[in-house]
């Protein structure tokens, strides 16, 4: 029996804030942050469908980052059916024991809401994992550290409404101490990050957070939380 943890670090890109997925990538790792595969294919029934990607928020990445990684086979273009069959098949052949993601909640439910809107029934993963929020458990560590507060403050990480952010853009500019880095926005790069900013949190030695999604932990870094705050509530990173 596998007694090591092997995570698949997942992030989806999105048309809204309720499925249609049109970009799947994670990397499968461990703790310590050593990648064992990476993974990243164009969902073709959403990504062919012209209404719904000029919907999408970052619909001009179509023209600037797709078609260039699709013209030099840096990603695929697969059905929906061949990528969650893809992700079984290497949950099984590596042992994944923990689904993480920035935001898991928005991610796996978005992965929920695509596979019931496709025509697809049941649940996409075939065995039990534990879900691990990277969001909820870097703000349980590195965020809440006063030394990012500071950083945060004094290089104006602020919500308009006044709330330190949180999102993966920010942990990832504190973790790996490149305050001037700008998160892609499509999803195995920022699964890439993703898994360096869950590796930063599992080096702190701490609890780790499994099963706690959607606690808007945000929260935690912003002691004193100015509410409704556009930029945070329903933001897939905030």
């Amino acid at each position: 029996m596998n007694t090591k943890e092997i995570i698949l670090v997942l992030d989806t890109e999105t048309c809204d804030l309720v499925g249609n997925v049109y970009d799947v990538g994670y990397t499968i790792t461990n703790k310590k942050g050593e990648i064992l595969k990476t993974y990243n294919a164009l969902v073709s029934e959403v990504f062919t469908n012209a209404k719904a990607m000029m919907g999408a928020f970052y619909a001009k990445k179509m023209f600037t980052h797709y078609a260039p990684m699709l013209n030099d086979n840096l990603v695929k273009l697969e059905s929906w059916a061949t990528i969650t069959a893809q992700i079984n098949a290497d949950c099984s052949e590596f042992g994944v024991t923990t689904v993480a993601a920035y935001n898991a909640g928005f991610d796996l439910r978005a992965m929920a809401n695509t596979h019931k809107q496709l025509g697809f029934s049941g649940k996409i993963l075939k065995n039990a994992v534990k879900v691990l929020d990277i969001w909820q458990f870097a703000c349980e560590t590195k965020l809440s550290q006063k030394a990012y507060k500071k950083l945060a403050l004094s290089r104006g990480w602020v919500s308009p409404a006044g709330n330190i952010k949180t999102g993966a853009e920010f942990a990832y500019r504190y973790t790996s101490q490149n305050p001037d880095f700008i998160e892609d926005h499509t999803a195995l790069s920022d699964a890439i990050i993703e898994t360096q900013i869950m590796t930063a949190c599992f080096a702190q030695k701490k609890r780790i957070p499994y099963g706690i999604i959607n606690a808007q932990p945000w929260r935690i870094v912003n002691t004193n939380p100015i509410e409704n705050d556009p930029n945070i509530h329903g933001a897939k990173t905030a």
